[in-house]
C-alpha cells in the first residue's frame, strides 16, 4: 500500500474511533444505548437501513457474481426492492407502534415469556452466522488489497470492530453509516469509469463474455432461484434484526416509513454500480481463478493513490457499521431480554449499560472465530450465506411476523410453526452434508422455498383451525388494537447527527484535497482524481454542517416547532 493510501487509512480511522468516544459519553441508558431514543431521523435511518444490510460481502459477492455469470448477479441484488417495498408497507409503523428496544420483546405482550425466550435464542445463533460471513468478506477484501493474509486481515478487521461497537451505541452506529455510505459512494463511482477505461470499452468486454452474460437469469441461478431468492430477500429484510432496530427507532411512524421508502431508492440505485464493475472487469482481466477478489484486484490496480486507501477504509468501516449495528440489537436482546427479563428485573440503567457493552464484546469475539472457522474449512461464502439463511431463517422470521401481522395465531401455533420450519431445514441441511447434490443452484432454491411454504403452511392452519382462545385471545386482540393507534413523535436530540457526520466527511475530504496537491510540492504532477474526490466530499461535509447549524438555529427560534414527547414503552 503507498503512502498516500495509509494516510487516507490512518485518517479515517481516527475520526471513527472519535464519534465512537464522542457518543460514547452519552449511552447513560438502554433506550439510548439499544434504540438512540426513540430520536432517529428518516434521512440518516434510510442510509443506516440500507449500510445495515450493504457491507463488504455484498460488493465481494455480488461483483464478483457479476464478473462470473453477468446481469444475473444484478437479478438477484434486485430482489432487495420488492422485499423492501412490502417490508415497508406491511411492518414500518407496526414496528414502531410496538414501543419496544428489542425485535423480540413484543413476543412476550403477544404470545408468552417461553415464545419471546425461544425466538431469542434461535435468532442470535442465525444472526452470529450472518455478522460472521461479513468479516470473512472483508477479510478477502482487506488481503487481497493490501497483500496479508486473510486470517490476518480478519484478526486485525474483528478485533478493531470489537473496540468500536463497545464504544458507540445506536447513534454512533447510524453516524458511521451515513459517512460510510458518502464515502463508499464516491469510491465505487469513481472505480466505474477507470473499469470501462481499462476494459478498452464495451465492444472489448463483449467481445470476451459468454453467451448468456447479459441474460437477466441462466444457469446455475435461473429464474426458479431468482423467485427463491426474493423469498430469501424477503424474510431477509422482514426478520433482519438490525434493519428492524431503525424502523422502531424513527422519530414518528411517519418517519419509520420514510425509512423503508429511502432505503428501497437506494437499493434500486446503488448496487447496479459495483456489479457492473464486476462485469466490465472480463474485459480487463479476462480470467481469474478467485472470482471474489475481483473487486480488489481492480482497486488496487487503477485507484490512484489515496483512493486505494479510501475505498479499503470505507468498506472496512461498511463492515463495521453493519457489524457494531447487529452487535448493538444482539446485545440489546441478550441483556434486555434475558438478564433483564430472567437474571436481574431490579438491575439500573448503568448496570444494563454496562452488561450490554460486556455481552457486546463477547459476541463480537464469537463472530470472529466462527469467521476464521469459514476461512479454515474454505467453504464458499455465497453457498454458506444461502444454505445458513434457507434452511434456518423462515421458521425463526415468519412465525414472529404473523405475531405482528394476525391477531388470531395462538403461541402454540407460531411454536408449531418454527418446529416445522427447523425440522424440514435440519432434514435440507443433514442431506446436504451426507448426500452433496449435484444441481447446487436447484437444491439451494428448494432449501429456501419448502421450510418457508411449510412455515407459512402450519402458521396459517394453526391461526385458522386452532384460533387463540380466551385470556390469550384478549391478549392478541389488545396488541393488535395497539398497532393501530399512532405512536407521537419524540423529541428532537441535543446532539447534531448530520453536524457531526459532515464534521467526518469534510475531514476525509480536506486529506483527499492535500493527498492531490501535495505531489506539486515535489516536482511531480498533481493527483487530479484525489483533488476532484475530496473537493467533493469535503463541499458535502461543509454542506451538511451549514444544513444542520439552520436547521437547529430554526428550531430554537420556533419557526420548526418540535413535537413533543409522547412515546409509550410497552416492553416488559
Amino acid at each position: 500500500m503507498r503512502g498516500a493510501d495509509a494516510v487516507v487509512l490512518v485518517a479515517y480511522f481516527a475520526t471513527m474511533i472519535a464519534v465512537g468516544a464522542r457518543y460514547s459519553r452519552h449511552m447513560k441508558s438502554t433506550e439510548i444505548y439499544f434504540a438512540g431514543g426513540k430520536q432517529l431521523p428518516w434521512w440518516i435511518g434510510g442510509v443506516s437501513f440500507v449500510m445495515s444490510y450493504v457491507s463488504a460481502l455484498s460488493i465481494v459477492v455480488y461483483a464478483g457474481l457479476g464478473y462470473e455469470f453477468g446481469v444475473v448477479s444484478l437479478t438477484l441484488y434486485w430482489t432487495t426492492v420488492p422485499a423492501s417495498i412490502l417490508t415497508t408497507w406491511l411492518l414500518a409503523r407496526r414496528w414502531r407502534r410496538a414501543g419496544i428496544l428489542t425485535p423480540t420483546e413484543f413476543l412476550e405482550r403477544r404470545f408468552s415469556p417461553f415464545v419471546r425466550q425461544l425466538f431469542v435464542w434461535s435468532g442470535v445463533p442465525l444472526k452470529i452466522i450472518d455478522e460472521s460471513l461479513k468479516i470473512v468478506a472483508i477479510g478477502i477484501f482487506v488481503s487481497a488489497g493490501l497483500g496479508l493474509t486473510a486470517e490476518k486481515a480478519m484478526l486485525a478487521v474483528g478485533l478493531t470492530i470489537l473496540v468500536y461497537a463497545v464504544l458507540g451505541g445506536l447513534w454512533a452506529v447510524v453516524v458511521t453509516d451515513f459517512v460510510q455510505f458518502v464515502l463508499v459512494t464516491g469510491a465505487i463511482l469513481l472505480l466505474l469509469p477507470l473499469t470501462f477505461h481499462a476494459a478498452g470499452g464495451w465492444h472489448q468486454v463483449s467481445m470476451r463474455v459468454p453467451k448468456q452474460f447479459f441474460t437477466p437469469a441462466h444457469a446455475p441461478y435461473g429464474w426458479t432461484y431468482v423467485g427463491a431468492f426474493l423469498v430469501l430477500s424477503t424474510l431477509s429484510l422482514a426478520g433482519n434484526w438490525s434493519l428492524i432496530q431503525k424502523f422502531y427507532s424513527a422519530r414518528s411512524d411517519e418517519e419509520a416509513v420514510r425509512v423503508g421508502w429511502l432505503a428501497t431508492l437506494i437499493f434500486l440505485v446503488l448496487p447496479p454500480i459495483w456489479i457492473a464493475t464486476g462485469m466490465l472487469a472480463r474485459g480487463y482481466i479476462p480470467s481469474m481463478a478467485n472470482p471474489q477478489a475481483i473487486y480488489a484486484r481492480l482497486s488496487s490496480a487503477l485507484l490512484p493513490a489515496g483512493m486505494l486507501g479510501l475505498i479499503v477504509a470505507a468498506l472496512f468501516a461498511a463492515t463495521m457499521s453493519v457489524l457494531s449495528s447487529g452487535y448493538n440489537v444482539m446485545s440489546a436482546v441478550l441483556t434486555l431480554d434475558v438478564y433483564r427479563r430472567l437474571l436481574r428485573p431490579a438491575a439500573d440503567q448503568r448496570e444494563l449499560v454496562l452488561v450490554g457493552r460486556i455481552i457486546t464484546a463477547g459476541l463480537a469475539l464469537i463472530v470472529l472465530v466462527l469467521a476464521l472457522a469459514v476461512t479454515h474449512f474454505r467453504w464458499t461464502i455465497f453457498d454458506t450465506m444461502v444454505a445458513a439463511f434457507g434452511f434456518f431463517l423462515p421458521p425463526t422470521v415468519l412465525p414472529m411476523l404473523a405475531g405482528l401481522l394476525s391477531r388470531s395465531l395462538s403461541a402454540a401455533g407460531a411454536l408449531a410453526g418454527f418446529i416445522a420450519g427447523i425440522g424440514i431445514g435440519l432434514a435440507f441441511l443433514l442431506y446436504r452434508w451426507f448426500a452433496q447434490p449435484r444441481n447446487g443452484a436447484g437444491f439451494q432454491a428448494l432449501s429456501i422455498v419448502i421450510p418457508a411454504v411449510l412455515t407459512v403452511t402450519v402458521l396459517v392452519i394453526a391461526a385458522v383451525f386452532f384460533p387463540a382462545r380466551g385470556a390469550e385471545a384478549d391478549r392478541a386482540n389488545l396488541f393488535s388494537k395497539d398497532l393501530t393507534v399512532a405512536s407521537g413523535a419524540a423529541v428532537e436530540s441535543s446532539i447534531s447527527l448530520g453536524a457531526i457526520a459532515g464534521v467526518v466527511i469534510a475531514i476525509m475530504g480536506a486529506v483527499l484535497v492535500l493527498i492531490g496537491v501535495v505531489p506539486v510540492l515535489t516536482n511531480h504532477a498533481i493527483n487530479l482524481e484525489s483533488l476532484i474526490m475530496g473537493g467533493v466530499f469535503a463541499t458535502i461535509g461543509m454542506v451538511m454542517i451549514a444544513c444542520s447549524h439552520l436547521t437547529r438555529k430554526q428550531t430554537r427560534q420556533g419557526q420548526l416547532p418540535v413535537q413533543s414527547e409522547v412515546l409509550h414503552h410497552r416492553g416488559t
